[in-house]
């Protein structure tokens, strides 16, 4: 099974299902006077029902037909000539440094003070500088992804959005008008860092699979939500990022030979 090509397009897939159960959740699923959602709402329920299941089924395909994996971050991700990984790499680099200097420019014009929304900002600026030389180097074979610090920004990056996206909602007492946006977040961070994982030789193929991609199929899901532009930028990045790892990632550890492989690894963790 190509797992580099069925796995995102099944994650994509279940995405853009619950993009259209979300629509469809906040068209019918509040009450328009007081915006408290409707006990036993059927959209609510269908929602629920595929994101467990959307859990549940990359769950099991990342851990089917897996081939334990032992090399460092140069191996997993080297993109040596693959020149739809970088342009993907680009362009989610792009969309960090654009989203941080609209989150400069509010700042600068008092529309938005929030101290921690500006440490993101200039985070975002930093990950783009550092995306841009991890793609290079996974293009180029420059084998430089052993104890990188570089690898670690987008993972630092994604904690303080985790931070600004929960002070922005913290007084919103509806659960459900927040819940996806910040399983997006949480899934994604996880997803950043157990890819960074494989640059400390923590290599955890199946960890670093699943994470990334529940964090694309509930990035796709939230984009039904009625955000700012600097968010949508940013689901655009954790989407875009996270398919073309996770996609290099899982073709290498196909090719990989077998007698180079002999890692056994769980999720959770196996005795």
């Amino acid at each position: 099974m190509r797992k580099e090509i069925v796995l995102p397009v099944v994650a994509a897939a279940m995405g853009a299902a619950g993009f259209a159960l979300r629509k469809w959740e906040l068209a019918s699923a509040f009450e328009a006077d007081t915006g408290l959602p409707i006990s036993g709402a059927p959209a609510t329920g269908a929602l629920i029902v595929l994101s467990i299941a959307a859990a549940v089924i990359l769950f099991f395909l990342c851990r089917a037909g897996y081939r334990p994996f032992t090399g460092g971050y140069d191996a997993a991700f080297a993109a040596k000539g693959n020149t739809a990984y970088a342009a993907v790499s680009v362009l989610s680099a792009f969309l960090l440094l654009v989203s941080a200097v609209l989150m400069i420019r509010s700042f600068l014009l008092r529309e938005n003070t929030m101290a921690t929304r500006l440490i993101l900002a200039l985070l975002c600026v930093i990950s783009f500088a550092c995306i841009l030389a991890g793609a290079k180097n996974n293009l180029r074979g420059e084998g430089k992804g052993k104890y990188s610090f570089i690898l670690l920004m987008p993972a630092y990056m994604a904690c303080m959005w985790l931070v600004v996206a929960y002070q922005a909602r913290a007084a919103d007492p509806v659960i459900l008008d927040y819940v996806y946006e910040l399983f997006a977040i949480i899934a994604s961070l996880l997803g950043l860092y157990f890819t960074a994982g494989f640059s400390f030789e923590r290599p955890k193929v199946r960890r670093a699979s699943f994470f990334s991609l529940l964090g694309v199929y509930f990035s796709i899901v939230t984009l039904a939500d009625s955000h700012d532009l600097v968010s949508m930028l940013l689901y655009g990045f954790a989407i875009l990022y996270l398919i073309s790892n996770t996609a290099v990632m899982l073709c290498n550890v196909r090719r990989c030979p077998p007698e180079e492989n002999t890692e056994r690894e769980g999720l959770p963790d196996e005795p």
